[in-house]
């Protein structure tokens, strides 16, 4: 049996395109003479699409297209993912009760479709609990990004529904090629991570259960979003459910699409992956490259050659990756005709050195064009590193000073400080703010509006964290692309690319700290140059470390750093060196409990900020957006917590 899986680019939306793309790669699997064509998970409207999965008139629309992908079956058989919406269930139950979705509407499935020759696809055992040729989607995510159980009605629930066991449901389909009929199951995504999901104290597989009704081989159609290290935990997964069925295990094929797709505050991409695993499930055939469209024909005999490794980039350079396609993403709200333009604010920092680069490497030196604004607060240094990045890139330069139109809004307020007499201290930070808002609202925003272009956010996920930003100055723009990157992964990023792309130090070296930040005199210490003298009041690589365990996915606390610093594995639980603490301060335990607290409710004192923030690129398994749900709330501190900072203090250093 020949099979093609076809890693497709998905674009959210839109349908029209993502049929075109279908229908040319199932003519391609004809002329390669393939009898099965698999297509990811929601290939036809694209997977992330919040709310709109509640819009009938959508849905309905959704489903209008599986008559143009029957119509294409003929002489193949074809595997997609599509939506159903189950308006027939009473026909086909011959019953009058209500079967709604669990939102009260018409039941829906993701699901997989299966069809050929201008059929849907029979069943091994047939039964009308199910629609014909459709298998839905048996384990819905409900964590991260991931929405289903909001919109979707499980195999699971509609088992439970029926009153039928799950494994009367999870049927293989029998598909005919010319050696004879085969017994395929399918299943959607999630569905092969079923680990910790538990009934009985078992794990749902599905995998198992289509194998145990015949399956000769198992087919996941996919749209699983990238993260770093998820081929080789899904090459894991695949080994738990080898060791689930042992021996009975059979072949298993992998489709996952590439692309970019978006839920309003984070930016979602997808780098295919696609694999075929043997019957020991080792990994056999890989895609060829990372978020690369690729039609993969194969015999079904593959699973017999030798395992093959999976070799990846560094992590640096896959966010890289993941960030390059996030700005290129930004192509689908232009009209085709329309390049993808650019406008940045280039302090000479290292954040908008780090960002102008990606967007020179995925538009084009002459789609961008930099923008230095600088005050009476700016070093003639960042100036002359500003203008010497933006020429080392090709892209237009432009200085636009602000000192004139800064006076403008200070005297506007100088003269209404005498009636509301305001705190010097707010006094002195918002004559900070109103220039960072004349840089972001007054020049930038106006800019992209006048010329037809976008603007960035340059701040990283450091100073999004700790609020280090200006809400409607740098907090601004269209999109945020190293919002989920510390500080110390934005100088990796600044190396890999002045080493591993341009080849040469286009990002100037006197940005790029050693690895304890010391900043001596050939560096230039960070700043947001608002005022005198000022530097950043951030803790860089530590504050990185700690900023990483709190975000992470399963969220450490202020107790679990405490109890590592009494325990002595800080350096161990965060990933950094002694000096790095030394460096800091942090061996001194009153300076610790200090920092900590203040970290603590610095990051819970800055929600309002970053709900308002520009859409962020996830390069991490736990992105501010979407991905993290936070509330405005005050900072809350725990009865444990005090008793360990108690314990804290009377340690004389760490």
């Amino acid at each position: 049996m020949k099979i093609a899986l076809a890693q497709m680019e998905v674009l959210p939306g839109f349908v029209d395109k993502n049929i075109g793309k279908m229908l040319a790669m199932i003519q391609q699997a004809k002329t390669a003479q393939a009898d099965l064509i698999v297509f990811p998970e929601l290939c036809v409207s694209g997977y992330v699409l919040s709310d709109h999965w509640t819009n009938e008139a959508f849905c309905n629309a959704l489903m209008e297209y599986n008559e143009v992908l029957l119509e294409a079956s003929m002489g193949i058989a074809i595997a997609y993912g599509n939506i159903y919406l189950d308006k027939d269930i009473n026909a086909r139950w011959n019953d009058t009760a209500y079967h709604p979705n669990k939102d009260g509407r018409t039941r829906k499935y993701n699901a997989v479709y299966v069809m050929q020759n201008g059929r849907y696809a029979k069943r091994e055992n047939e039964n009308n609990v199910l629609p014909e040729g459709v298998h839905p989607k048996t384990l819905l995510p409900a964590y991260r990004i991931y929405d289903d159980a909001r919109y979707f009605f499980s195999l699971q629930d509609t088992a439970n529904d029926a009153g039928v066991p799950i494994s009367s449901l999870a049927q293989p389909f029998v598909l005919e090629t010319n050696t004879g009929a085969v017994k395929i199951g399918f299943e959607v995504c999630e569905d092969l991570w079923c680990n910790d999901y538990r009934v009985s104290g078992k794990p749902v597989n599905i995998t198992n259960v289509l194998i145990e009704n015949g399956a000769e081989m198992i087919v996941n159609i996919s749209a699983s979003p990238w993260n770093h290290g998820k081929n080789a935990s899904r090459d894991r997964r695949v080994a738990f459910l080898y060791e689930q069925a042992l021996e009975h295990f059979v072949p298993f094929f992998y489709v996952n699409n590439v692309g970019v797709q978006n839920n309003g505050k984070n930016f979602v991409t997808f780098d295919g992956g696609s694999t075929v695993y043997n019957k020991n499930g080792k990994p056999v055939l890989f895609a060829a490259k990372p978020y690369q469209e690729e039609l993969i024909v194969f015999e079904d005999s593959i699973v017999k050659q030798n395992p093959v490794e999976r070799n990846e980039g560094s992590e640096i350079s896959q966010k890289y990756d993941a960030i390059i396609n996030g700005i290129k993403h930004m192509k689908t709200f232009k009209r085709d005709t329309e390049p993808l333009q650019f406008v940045i604010g280039l302090s000479g920092g290292i954040d908008s050195a780090v960002v102008a680069s990606l967007l020179t490497i995925a538009c084009g030196s002459e789609n961008v064009i930099a923008v230095n604004m600088p005050s009476k607060y700016n070093q003639g240094r960042t100036k002359d590193i500003a203008e010497g990045v933006a020429n080392a890139l090709g892209i237009e330069y432009i200085s636009i000073p602000i000192d004139a139109l800064a006076s403008v809004h200070n005297d506007v307020f100088e003269k209404l400080d005498r009636k509301f007499e305001p705190p010097t201290w707010s006094a002195d930070l918002s004559n900070e703010n109103i220039q960072a808002k004349v840089r972001g609202t007054s020049i930038l925003s106006n800019f992209a509006g006048r010329y037809n272009r976008f603007f960035t956010c340059n701040g990283n996920k450091l100073e999004i964290a700790l609020g280090y930003t200006t809400l409607y100055g740098d907090v601004n723009g269209a999109l945020a692309p190293i919002g989920d990157l510390t500080k110390s992964e934005v100088y990796a990023l600044a190396r890999f690319l002045n080493e591993d792309v341009f080849r040469e130090p286009i990002i100037p070296l006197a940005l790029l700290p050693d690895e304890l930040f010391s900043f001596d005199g050939q560096w230039v210490i960070p700043s947001a140059e608002l005022k005198k003298d000022q530097i950043d009041p951030i803790r860089f690589g530590y504050h990185c470390a700690l900023l990483v365990v709190f975000t992470q996915y399963m969220h450490n606390t202020a107790e679990d750093i405490c109890e590592w610093y009494l325990q002595g594995t800080m350096e161990k639980n965060l990933g950094i060196s002694r000096a790095l603490m030394v460096r800091w301060g942090m061996d001194d335990p009153n300076a610790f409990v200090e920092d900590l607290e203040w970290f603590v409710a610095t990051i819970q004192k800055n929600v309002f900020k970053r709900v308002q923030s520009p859409p962020i690129i996830i390069t991490s398994r736990s992105a501010y957006g979407y991905d993290i749900r936070e509330s405005i709330l005050p900072s809350m501190t725990t009865s444990r917590y005090k008793a360990l900072k108690a314990k804290v203090l009377k340690k004389e250093k760490y």
